[in-house]
């Protein structure tokens, strides 16, 4: 639960907590790391450089707290006027009780009424509304992921025209899942040797393509020998033969990468898609392409957001 650099070791790390990102950012020595991330694989020594407040998870938490606590500009204007209304309504209840005795009221009376016309017009709504509308709309937001710096950026929401969105878990749904599969020769043996690299490694496109084959009903067996290469993909022995699965350097790296299956890689990644490529005894099996769909309510959300006549 620290802040630090990598001294030794490499590793993929998922910083989804603090980024949104389904993708883990690959890490070697000299990279930084934080609190609230998860090393999916491999070994890392760190360095701690920021502790306890000083984390960059701290200040994200101070900061939705200290939100509340900051002035938005209609509290600015709401304590002006309190400023000047406050002495007004005491001077005009001093006043209405004076007036009633001088009428001739009796002096309990003649205070009733001057109490009435403090406690009706006193405006407590001025001073206290602005607040607790501060203090729950940024703890909403924060229950639902949002995050306010500021109490004017809370009041600024209120004239929003224009809406710019994350694609990575707000749009989408932040865990890949596999969307195509382009097989060289036999698909069955394409995920069946990829499910065996695959089942080893807990980086999430690992899962991805283990989920896939498992909803194909597919059997296969774990792989021997198995080593996660950070930065590259996997390697293992399956069936008694070296199997590799990863991107297109590692299989270029080994000589495994045909032109045809690096332009049909290409073609997945221009689609926003991150293709996987297996290799099984010396030879190209084709490609498992992986992509962070979008959430089923988010073109619903977007068409909301037209509706209110705000551009997203």
């Amino acid at each position: 639960p620290v802040d630090g650099t990598v001294t030794e070791g490499a590793s993929a790390v998922n910083e989804s907590a603090l980024t949104g990102e389904s993708l883990p950012v690959d890490k070697a020595a000299g990279s930084g790391v934080s609190a609230a991330t998860l090393n999916q694989n491999g070994f890392l020594t760190c360095r701690a450089t920021r502790v306890g407040s000083d984390t960059s998870l701290s200040k994200i938490i101070d900061m939705v707290e200290n939100a509340a606590a900051t002035k938005a500009p209609a509290a600015k204007l709401a304590d002006k006027v309190s400023g000047i209304f406050v002495p007004v309504v005491i001077a005009l209840a001093f006043a209405a009780g004076i007036v009633w005795l001088a009428a001739g009221a009796e002096f309990g009376f003649a205070l009733a009424r001057a109490v009435s016309v403090l406690v009706i017009s006193c405006p407590c709504a001025l001073g206290l509304a602005t607040p607790v509308a501060i203090m729950v709309g940024s703890g909403l937001g924060a229950k639902h992921g949002i995050l306010f710096k500021t109490a004017a950026a809370l009041e600024a929401c209120g004239k929003t025209d224009i809406v710019v969105l994350d694609k990575t878990g707000t749009l989408t749904e932040g865990k890949p899942r596999v969307t195509d599969i382009y097989a060289d020769e036999d698909e069955e043996k394409l995920l069946k040797i990829a499910a065996s690299l695959e089942a080893k490694s807990e980086h999430p496109l690992s899962h991805a393509v283990t989920a896939f084959v498992a909803e194909r009903n597919i059997t296969f067996e774990n792989a021997d020998d198995f080593a996660a290469l950070p930065g590259f993909g996997v390697r293992g022995t399956v069936e008694g033969k070296t199997a590799f699965g990863g991107n297109a350097a590692l299989m270029e790296e080994r000589h495994l990468l045909p032109v045809r299956l690096k332009e049909k890689g290409e073609a997945f990644a221009e689609e926003g898609k991150t293709p996987l490529y297996f290799a099984h005894d010396g030879k190209a099996l084709g490609i498992i392409a992986v992509a962070d769909v979008a959430k089923p309510d988010s073109a619903e959300a977007v068409r909301a957001l037209y509706g209110e006549g705000i551009a997203a």
